[in-house]
């Protein structure tokens, strides 16, 4: 396995879901980290393009290299997950902000759940049982917009319910508001009318995206790539530690599960079937999660938009009782074991395991 940590070169643009075209929308919304479909999409372009002699405009050459637009050909990827740098060369991995934490000023801690559904409760709930995420307490008059990261470090005492000091997005990255006007370019001139406004990630120093990869081959220590809009650079490196920690096997009776990237369920918020990804009988007890975001891109051998799909945002957790011995089902050609109905192959669905 290939792990990489990737820094700006520049101002990055990570569109979301949603189709830009100037004219028709002027504003061009940016979203970190970026989807795995991003990520993906540039490694196995920096592949075609300087470890193979395929000719760009073969399609089934192409797709015999690095897979096609519907399939992901051999590539197993772990990630994007934001990575921060310190000075003396260590990298630590933050987490997204946790749906089921309550922030205190600069500390994090996970809501209360309880041992048993409580008596009387009645909750509209797709399961047998469902039981509530809540904190009693005096009300907070904080600013409900402060978002949190968690520390890789800190996930198993906050997973025991500790609290614990968390990292303001604000010291991660800001955002940049440039303006535009569309191009004709057979003229070289500017098109009339057709402004627009675009929105980057300037991230600070020593911050950038950390992942890890199977099925391409990458000689390269050190580099440059181009990475998500505008073909905006990326210096990577090749790190030599492993990238997240082995889940328990077998599980605890009481587990949960934190999605580190975002991931695609066929019913919602549920997948098709908990089975697929647990081996043993395991019950879904409680769930926090955000809106859902969607999931799209541009598709570059078919010169169109991707279809868009709704996900669940990474940072949901789920909540799990196992009743006997229950484990997390591998699949022999995935480096890791992921949670998603779809896109597992290239990241989608990455998970942590704590107890609560």
């Amino acid at each position: 396995m290939t792990t990489l940590f990737l820094e700006p070169l520049d101002v990055w643009l990570f569109r979301d879901g949603r189709p830009f075209t100037a004219g028709q929308q002027f504003r061009a919304a940016s979203r970190f980290p970026p989807s795995p479909l991003v990520v993906q999409g540039a490694l196995r372009a920096y592949h075609l393009m300087v470890h193979s002699r395929v000719p760009a405009w073969d399609d089934a050459a192409v797709t015999e290299v690095v897979g096609g637009p519907d399939d992901w050909g051999p590539l197993r990827l772990i990630g994007p997950l934001v990575t921060r740098r310190a000075p003396d060369g260590t990298v630590e991995v933050l987490v997204p902000p946790p749906a089921d934490a309550v922030a205190r000023g600069a500390t994090l801690r996970r809501l209360p759940a309880p041992a048993e559904l409580p008596a009387g409760l009645r909750l509209p709930a797709p399961t047998p049982r469902l039981f509530p995420l809540w904190e009693l307490g005096e009300e907070q008059s904080e600013k409900a917009s402060q978002r949190l990261w968690l520390r890789l470090a800190d996930f198993a005492a906050y997973s025991r319910g500790e609290s614990v000091t968390g990292v303001p997005q604000e010291e991660l990255w800001t955002e940049e508001v440039r303006i535009g006007i569309a191009q004709d370019t057979a003229r070289r001139t500017t098109r009339e009318g057709l402004y627009y406004e675009a929105r980057y990630v300037r991230l600070h120093p020593g911050v950038g995206l950390l992942l890890a990869f199977d099925g391409l081959a990458w000689p390269e220590r050190e580099g440059v790539l181009a990475l998500g809009g505008e073909r905006r650079s990326a210096r990577f490196e090749v790190l030599a530690e492993p990238l997240l920690p082995i889940a328990p096997d077998p599980l605890p009776e009481r587990f949960s599960v934190l999605f580190l990237t975002p991931t695609v369920f066929e019913r919602g918020w549920l997948p098709r079937d908990w089975g697929a990804f647990f081996e043993g009988s395991v019950e879904l007890v409680a769930a926090a999660l955000d809106r859902y975001e969607s999931v799209g891109g541009f598709d570059l051998a078919r010169g169109r938009e991707r279809p868009a799909r709704r996900a669940v945002p990474a940072g949901s957790a789920y909540y799990f009782v196992a009743h006997g011995e229950a484990r997390l089902r591998r699949t022999s050609d995935l480096p890791w074991p992921t949670v998603s109905d779809w896109g597992a192959e290239i990241g989608f669905g990455t998970v942590m395991i704590g107890g609560w």
